[in-house]
């Protein structure tokens, strides 16, 4: 009988596209739902009301229809995931200003909403087109890491813009109840249950299936789609046999922000608009899930998975009364996902992992020219330089900017730690900041709630975020690059939805106490003004020295791991984990041993800051700044310690200085724009520019010495050799130009 039924099921079960969306479907129906009635009818978490009662039919039926438009966003994903082997963090945030812009004016001025879908679908065209023209080709030949951080890169400008878009169509940021969005389809109302459904529920689903079969036949019916699917393949092979890779890529870009437009332009007049927040960063962590169950290829399983991510949605909104929780089932969908479908990503999926990893190793001082006398004494004098300067910036920037300096130094240990942890381990970590937001919690519980001493409260913070980040790197074991980064930054929005006084009471300070800082040594009163003799320090002063101390701390930790065996072996495993297996090494225990000295530099770092405010909102800890801290040090230079320094002083060092500091602009060069331009010229960092500065003068040192240093000799004739293979090419081309003026005019 069993034979007999296997034998039956298995060509759909089999099937290289029903299979898995079947799978998807039976996964849905077993574990989430199973485990989401299950949680309701025991689990006394919050106020539900409900009981155990089944989930309404209605609550169904807005699943399918959220789900519908989530599915696009997700499918997006997967186009540019095949086309460019990234994970492309501008998605949502793509379609958002194209269709943000079409429905204000539909809003504000009384638009046709055919025209306005209109200009949703050319404008999501053609800035997806602008940017990979103008942007990710570019970086084409980077690192996957280097050209995904562009993404994101390229995601902080589309927010600006978005908000001057808003500023333009609405004139002021005025709050969204005011808006309305009509539609030819808000006429036509039918019921279903206890709720009244609307024709702009229902034409998200006609749109996304006709979007869908248009796909389905655009990949199958016509010659760019067939390139589409081979550039998708193995790019390289396609471009021997005549694929216009690059064009293939264009392409891809435009579809994909083409269907993250259409999907935002009917989201919104279903969910309201807010003018001063964004649509896009959730839009992202549901489209980064959908795709993941899709295993970054499938664009029907991604279509299916979305459809029952908007039914897990709505679920779990309907059976809590509130949004909160959503994310963190997200997060557990997205876990689930990836540990279950690891055997079976395809090979092409396994090298954009592997590219990912390629960070730029940052060389010592050639051994040749250690002891010379210039050398050692420039060494010593940088040192005391950079140390004045870092002592005296309190004083230099100002005492009231000393709360923004400590703060400065606090992200330079986060920014330590993703150095240990991305750059020398491998490992994406996208939620650094919710690791360090942890530390933070359990540091200021334990100081208001219960007295402890301050330095045990940092240690035990530090503990707390080790052990989140060994617990959140137990994928790891199995999963790198790319994916583990999507789970990291499901665990940040999970941290943001969930970690607040309703679920971790226990945890957070009692409500209205503030952390105080502590007398230390009982002589530095760390709450007080004092002297140092002519010199007046403020409480905030003071407190910028204690973290300086502890950073000092952090970079002791990583110099002296990437200093002896354990370092050694973090390179290895990154760098060929293979090799480094059939060596003897362990690589579970290499990689969490990177997690758990990484998580306990954040979480020391979060100790710090809760000191530092004085208080933790249950609000403090978004995703977004998890976000910006991994651009910090990615801009700084991933691969090395002072890179990391560098990223926190170009970030948020920079702002505060007095030349500098009344002006707009330079936020906007510390962010979006910053990231692009530092990329395009340092794809290693500034510390790569650093590094170079330091190497030439090194040349002139042992030129002048006459001292043979070979790797320094063996970069310059690379250079020199680049340098005159482009003369020649340039002579060449000028005088085949002459030739052919020469031929013409006889």
């Amino acid at each position: 009988m069993l034979q007999r039924l296997r034998a039956a099921i298995s060509p759909l079960w089999d099937h290289r596209v029903f299979g898995p969306v079947v799978k998807v479907a039976l996964g849905f129906v077993v574990l989430i739902e199973g485990l989401l009635q299950y949680w309701v009818a025991q689990i006394p978490l919050v106020h539900i009301g409900r009981g155990s009662a089944p989930i309404p039919a209605e609550i169904f039926v807005l699943g399918i229809v959220f789900g519908s438009l989530y599915a696009l966003i997700g499918m997006g994903l997967i186009l540019v995931y095949r086309a460019n082997r990234i994970i492309n963090f501008a998605q949502a945030q793509l379609g958002s200003v194209p269709a943000v812009l079409a429905l204000l004016l539909i809003a504000k001025h009384g638009l046709p909403w055919i025209v306005a879908l209109a200009i949703t679908i050319v404008g999501g065209a053609l800035l997806g087109g602008v940017v990979e023209v103008g942007l990710i080709r570019r970086f084409s030949q980077s690192p996957r890491l280097i050209l995904t951080v562009v993404t994101i890169g390229v995601s902080f400008l589309l927010l600006v813009l978005e908000v001057y878009t808003k500023q333009w169509v609405s004139g002021s940021l005025i709050d969204s109840v005011t808006l309305d969005f009509p539609t030819p389809f808000s006429k036509f109302h039918f019921t279903v249950g206890d709720h009244i459904f609307r024709g702009d529920h229902i034409a998200p689903i006609v749109v996304v299936g006709l979007l869908v079969g248009a796909l389905a036949a655009f990949f199958k019916l016509t010659d760019i789609g067939v390139a589409v699917r081979a550039s998708a393949e193995n790019a390289e092979r396609a471009s021997l046999v005549g694929v216009p890779v690059k064009r293939v890529s264009t392409i891809v870009w435009m579809l994909a922000a083409t269907l993250s437009a259409v999907g935002v332009f009917f989201t919104v007049p279903l969910t309201g608009l807010p003018l001063t927040g964004f649509v896009g960063p959730r839009l992202l962590l549901l489209g980064l899930a959908i795709a993941v169950i899709g295993r970054m290829e499938s664009l029907p399983v991604a279509f299916v998975a979305g459809l029952l991510i908007g039914i897990v949605d709505q679920s779990i909104v309907f059976t809590t009364h509130t949004a909160g929780l959503t994310d963190p089932a997200i997060f557990v969908v997205v876990l689930v996902a990836l540990l279950v479908q690891r055997g079976r990503f395809s090979r092409a999926v396994e090298l954009g992992a592997s590219s990912w990893q390629a960070v730029k190793e940052v060389r010592p001082i050639p051994a040749e020219l250690r002891h010379v006398p210039e050398v050692r004494h420039g060494l010593r004098a940088l040192a005391v330089v950079v140390g004045a300067l870092v002592l005296a910036a309190p004083f230099l920037l100002g005492q009231g900017q000393a709360p923004e300096a400590t703060i400065m130094v606090i992200y330079a240990i986060i920014g330590v730690s993703l150095v240990v942890l991305t750059g020398w381990g491998g490992q994406i970590s996208l939620g650094q900041y919710a690791i360090a937001g942890v530390g933070s919690v359990a540091a200021a519980g334990l100081a208001v709630n219960h007295h402890t001493d301050f330095f045990v409260t940092i240690a035990i913070g530090g503990a707390a975020g080790a052990l989140v980040a060994v617990v959140i790197g137990i994928p790891a074991l199995r999963i790198q690059g790319l994916f583990l980064a999507a789970t990291t930054l499901a665990f940040a929005f999970a941290v943001a939805g969930i970690f607040n006084r309703s679920y971790f009471g226990w945890m957070f300070p009692q409500p209205g106490r503030f952390v105080n800082r502590p007398v230390l040594w009982k002589a530095l009163n760390l709450e007080d003004e004092s002297s140092l003799g002519p010199i007046k320090m403020s409480a905030n002063v003071k407190y910028y020295y204690v973290c300086l101390a502890f950073l000092i701390v952090a970079v002791y930790m990583a110099r002296s791991l990437r200093k002896y065996r354990s370092g050694r072996v973090l390179i290895g495993v990154r760098d060929n984990s293979r090799a480094a297996q059939s060596l003897g090494i362990n690589l579970a225990r290499s990689r969490l041993t990177a997690f758990a000295i990484s998580g306990f530099m954040a979480g020391m770092a979060g100790a710090l800051l809760s000191y530092q405010n004085r208080a933790v909102a249950d609000n403090a800890f978004p995703p977004e700044r998890s976000i910006a801290l991994f651009i910090l040090t990615v801009i700084g230079g991933i691969g090395s310690i002072p890179g990391a320094l560098l990223g926190a002083v170009f970030i948020e060092g920079v702002p505060l200085l007095p030349v500098v500091r009344d002006i707009q602009q330079v936020q906007l060069l510390t962010s979006g724009l910053g990231v692009l331009l530092v990329l395009f010229f340092l794809p290693g960092g500034l510390a790569e520019g650093m590094y170079r500065i330091r190497d030439a003068l090194l040349r002139r040192v042992a030129r002048r010495r006459n001292i043979h240093v070979p790797s320094l000799i063996a970069d310059s004739r690379v250079e020199d050799e680049q340098h005159a293979a482009e003369d020649h090419a340039i002579a060449a081309a000028a005088a085949t130009a002459e030739i052919v003026a020469a031929v013409g005019s006889q």
